[in-house]
């Protein structure tokens, strides 16, 4: 009896810790506006809120699949472990945000903004991202599969065994990082500039690659291009 008395109360508290107040659903739908708003585990899937104000509100483990999120603002927002499945979220500002353990697949991230953002575990597989902004993000175990990443920006990241697979890079900026512990197998990474950058390791020679996109890189072991053996450091 003991220990079913402590588990309904443990029940109890998390469904309190995860429950969202009603008075923030209420005004985000009506004004598009909720900053600093509690929407923890809300359902927000489908909804429209094109131009919307959520700066630092919390909507962790909430339901955003399918909504439009185009050109809101999510800065510092808390979005942990969210569902933002197959998302309108072109141009949406998510500075400083919080995306740990996030799934954006298959979403349209178009010239959205994650500069300094927490994107740990997160899921981008299959999204469309072109000219997307991860400057100074935390990337580590990020997940990018088969993700359209023509014109990124990752200057300053941390990546940690950030999976690129299949992913297009064309024309990225991948500046003063460490790329030596990354997936980036059947990657597309022509035109990509990898100045400062530790490179170590990794194979380009098949790819559209100048010298002066490794300017100033740590390329010790690696396959480039120009050079028919690996470079040895």
């Amino acid at each position: 009896m003991k220990y079913f008395l402590l588990l309904i109360t443990l029940l109890l508290i998390n469904s309190i810790v995860l429950a969202y107040d009603e008075k923030d659903f209420l005004r985000l739908k009506e004004t598009k506006s909720c900053v600093a708003c509690d929407l923890t585990n809300a359902n927000l899937s489908k909804m429209n809120l094109k131009n919307a104000n959520l700066s630092g509100a919390n909507l962790s483990f909430s339901n955003l699949s399918s909504t439009n999120l185009s050109n809101a603002d999510l800065s510092y927002s808390k979005l942990v472990k969210s569902k933002i499945y197959i998302a309108n979220l072109q141009k949406t500002n998510f500075e400083g945000a919080n995306l740990t353990e996030a799934r954006l697949n298959g979403s349209s991230l178009n010239k959205a903004n994650f500069i300094d953002a927490t994107l740990v575990s997160a899921v981008f597989s299959k999204s469309e991202a072109e000219e997307v902004i991860f400057d100074g993000a935390n990337l580590k175990y990020t997940k990018f599969r088969g993700a359209n990443l023509k014109k990124a920006k990752f200057s300053g990241s941390t990546l940690l065994l950030t999976d690129f697979s299949s992913a297009d890079l064309t024309g990225s900026e991948m500046k003063a990082i460490d790329l030596s512990n990354s997936i980036f197998v059947s990657a597309k990474l022509d035109m990509v500039n990898f100045s400062y950058s530790d490179v170590s390791g990794m194979n380009f020679a098949k790819f559209m690659l100048k010298e002066s996109d490794f300017a100033n890189s740590i390329t010790c072991d690696a396959m480039l291009p120009w050079n028919n053996e690996r470079i040895i450091c």
